[in-house]
């Protein structure tokens, strides 16, 4: 059974037809790449998967649990790092992350071991004691990443978190992608860049006009 299903999924915002009867299966354990240019519906996709949005019709399952009847059990399993950084420009990014981690009611001293071990691994120690609005786009990107991998989600979603960032920002990033893969979490990732899902992706989709229109391997769509 996939960890993701979405089933026939419609959504329209006036006369804009967003998705169009969208169905995607997503393995648990893999990198899933999702592909499609600026008005595809990857983002609209996206929101709905992670109960930020209802669709005017379809199925959404995640973990076996419905996400538009249970969607505070899914949230509950699931990381989300938007297209757009939320930050709070006042707050240390340590006192954002700490935030985060009391949202998802973590033990105070989980909350800070994780806290520490995501500094590390994101590179952020020289900087994560500073006031976010001091924060260069890929510090910024990389303090959004520790946010949707606090609670150590079984789902991590992410909404283009590489566009506009530096190659070393880049890097971190893929690497720890790669590494997560590794030890079991499943990552949901849309890019505009067909080397990023190739060089990352064990299966991907191709969106257009709120619809699927290709699905497989990256070597087998290459083939094709």
């Amino acid at each position: 059974m996939p960890l993701v299903e979405l089933k026939d999924l419609v959504k329209t915002y006036g006369t804009i037809q967003a998705l169009n009867g969208l169905s995607l299966n997503i393995p648990r354990g893999c990198l899933f790449g999702l592909l499609g240019p600026n008005g595809s519906g990857k983002s609209t996709t996206l929101r709905i998967l992670c109960t930020l949005m209802s669709p005017d019709s379809g199925l959404v399952n995640v973990g076996g649990l419905n996400a538009l009847e249970e969607p505070r059990g899914v949230r509950s399993n699931l990381g989300y790092v938007a297209q757009e950084v939320a930050i709070d420009k006042i707050l240390t990014g340590r006192e954002l992350l700490s935030l985060q981690g009391d949202l998802y009611h973590l033990p105070l001293k989980e909350r800070d071991l994780r806290i520490n071990e995501l500094s590390v691994r994101l590179d952020m120690n020289d900087w994560l004691d500073r006031r976010c609005g001091s924060y260069s786009g890929g510090m910024r990107r990389r303090l959004d990443l520790a946010s949707g991998l606090l609670h150590q989600p079984e789902l991590l979603v992410l909404d283009e978190p590489t566009v506009g960032l530096d190659i070393e920002s880049r890097a971190v990033i893929w690497e720890l992608l790669r590494e997560l893969k590794s030890h079991g979490t499943t990552i949901l990732l849309s890019s505009h860049y067909l080397e990023e899902i190739e060089a990352l992706a064990d299966e991907m989709a191709i969106i257009e006009k709120g619809r699927v229109i290709a699905q497989g391997t990256p070597e087998q769509l290459k083939n094709k």
